[in-house]
C-alpha cells in the first residue's frame, strides 16, 4: 500500500471520529488565519519542532507573558499542538515523538492545562493518543491526564487509540484505567472500533500487526513477539 493510500485512509478515520476531514489539517495550520496564535513564539517552536527553544522561551520568561494556557479558533493549546502528529509511517511518527515529548514536559512544567478540550472536546492526552505517540502520552499520563475525559463523539482516548491501531498506547492506557469497554456516542467499543478498522489495512503489513495488538491487548490476551 502506498503512503498516499495510507494518509488518505487515515484521513477517513479521523473523519469518522470527529467533526471533519479538515479538522487535522486545520490543527496544524490554524495558526495561520489566528493572528493571535500566528505570533505566539509557544507555537512556532512547537510547529517547528523545536524543544530547545521551547524550554528557553518559558526559562527565561520572568514576566509570565507567554501563557501556555492560550488556545486558538478551534480551542487548542500549544500543549495540544506538541501532543498531536500526522505522518504516514510509524518510523515517522516515533521520530516526532522524540522531539515532541520534551516540549509536553516543558510545557507541563510551565503550567500548561492538562485537561483543557477543545471545541470537538479532544485533550492533550487524546491527540497524543490518536497520533501514536508513546512518549508524549507518557508525560501526560504522568501528569495525571485524565483516561476517562470524552470528547463530542463520546471518543475516549483509549477509543482514538483503538480506532488507529496504536497498540502501545492502548496498553498504556489500560494500564493507567482506561474502560476498554467505555462505547462511543454510537455504541462502539474500543474493541469493535479496532476490529471494524483492522479490515481496512489487511494488505499493509505494519497496520495489520498492530490492530491485531491492539484487539489483544483489548481482549486482555497476553502479546507475542510475532503475529500470523
Amino acid at each position: 500500500m502506498s503512503s498516499v493510500k495510507v494518509i488518505i485512509q487515515d484521513a477517513l478515520i479521523l473523519f469518522a471520529v470527529s467533526t471533519a476531514f479538515v479538522l487535522g489539517t486545520k490543527f496544524a495550520f490554524s495558526f495561520l488565519e489566528d493572528k493571535e496564535i500566528k505570533d505566539d513564539p509557544l507555537v512556532t517552536a512547537v510547529l517547528q519542532e523545536k524543544p530547545e527553544a521551547l524550554e528557553k522561551i518559558l526559562s527565561t520568561d520572568k514576566k509570565h507573558k507567554f501563557s501556555t494556557s492560550l488556545s486558538d479558533a478551534q480551542g487548542r493549546t500549544a500543549l495540544m499542538r506538541a501532543s498531536f502528529a500526522n505522518y504516514s509511517t510509524q518510523k515517522k511518527t516515533l521520530e516526532a515523538d522524540k522531539k515532541h515529548a520534551p516540549m509536553v514536559k516543558t510545557l507541563i512544567a510551565h503550567g500548561a492545562p492538562i485537561d483543557q478540550q477543545d471545541k470537538d472536546g479532544w485533550t492533550a492526552l487524546m491527540w497524543a493518543s490518536w497520533s501514536g505517540m508513546p512518549r508524549v502520552v507518557e508525560e501526560l499520563l504522568k501528569a495525571n491526564a485524565s483516561v476517562i475525559l470524552t470528547g463530542n463523539k463520546g471518543f475516549t482516548a483509549l477509543s482514538l487509540a483503538a480506532v488507529r491501531g496504536n497498540a502501545n498506547i492502548v496498553k498504556q492506557l489500560l494500564d493507567h484505567g482506561a474502560d476498554a469497554n467505555e462505547p462511543t456516542s454510537t455504541g462502539q467499543t474500543p474493541l469493535q472500533l479496532a476490529q471494524e478498522q483492522r479490515g481496512y489495512y489487511l494488505s499493509n503489513k505494519e497496520k495489520k500487526q498492530n490492530y491485531e495488538k491492539t484487539i489483544r491487548y483489548l481482549k486482555g490476551h497476553p502479546v507475542t513477539q510475532k503475529d500470523d
